[in-house]
């Protein structure tokens, strides 16, 4: 199952997922890297959905940074962020993250963004369709995978639509990404194709993911964006 952090939702807004680097730092420091709003000045939100078909639910991230400071923002006592009537929570692990798990629909997930009393700033989002007209049933180690599609019509406001795709077996994770292809299939490509996988039955993941600049969508924001994904396990036969 994929799922996303707020590391993650950082990185998918500079094109990807990597790795990490371990850093250790004092309280102040960490302290110094946010600011409470103040309410007027332009911030810049990031609202993340992540949902795999076997769950229940869709898990929402939000974020708000300063441009002029260069710092996460936290909200101020009384405002708030609320998706489809839930309201999401400061996110523990995270200097300043709000998240939730949203009881899953096929209807839209709409962020309610109280900044100040009185004022609720909305925008709604459907999570993508995988369109996968087959899921493939086998593979061999290092080749590049066909996947046939069915896709729709493209997304308002969206900007960028991608595929990923990885196979779980034990403690390997052997991801792929995706290939330039016909309109009616997705290709793709092992991006470490020297490790060895071990033949028979594994799990794999494929999902997609769309990104849409929230400036194209509404006049509330000069920046910003939403990153919605969906995802579906399933299992394949490695072959030799």
């Amino acid at each position: 199952m994929y799922s996303i952090n707020r590391r993650d939702s950082l990185l998918l807004l500079a094109g990807g997922l990597t790795g990490s680097t371990a850093m250790t730092e004092t309280n102040a420091q960490t302290q110094s890297k946010k600011v409470v709003d103040d309410g007027v000045s332009e911030i810049t939100p990031v609202y993340v959905m992540t949902h795999n078909e076997s769950q229940s639910h869709t898990f929402v991230r939000a974020d708000f940074y300063s441009y002029d400071t260069k710092k996460d923002v936290r909200l101020l006592p009384g405002a708030s962020i609320k998706v489809n009537g839930f309201e999401l929570q400061r996110d523990p692990k995270e200097l300043v993250s709000y998240i939730g798990k949203i009881p899953t629909s096929r209807g839209l997930l709409t962020f309610e963004f109280a900044r100040t009393p009185g004022r609720v700033i909305e925008h709604s989002f459907a999570l993508p369709e995988l369109e996968i007209v087959e899921f493939p049933r086998t593979y061999r180690a290092g080749e590049t995978l066909k996947v046939r599609v069915n896709p729709g019509p493209p997304r308002a406001g969206g900007m960028r639509d991608t595929h990923r795709m990885a196979i779980y077996a034990g403690n390997i994770y052997y991801p792929f990404d995706q290939k330039p292809a016909a309109e009616q299939e997705i290709v793709f490509d092992p991006i470490h194709k020297k490790i060895e996988l071990p033949i028979g039955s594994v799990k794999a993941n494929i999902f997609r993911q769309q990104r849409t600049p929230l400036k194209n969508i509404s006049n509330e924001f000069q920046s910003g964006w939403a990153v919605a994904s969906r995802s579906r396990d399933f299992k394949m036969e490695v072959v030799k």
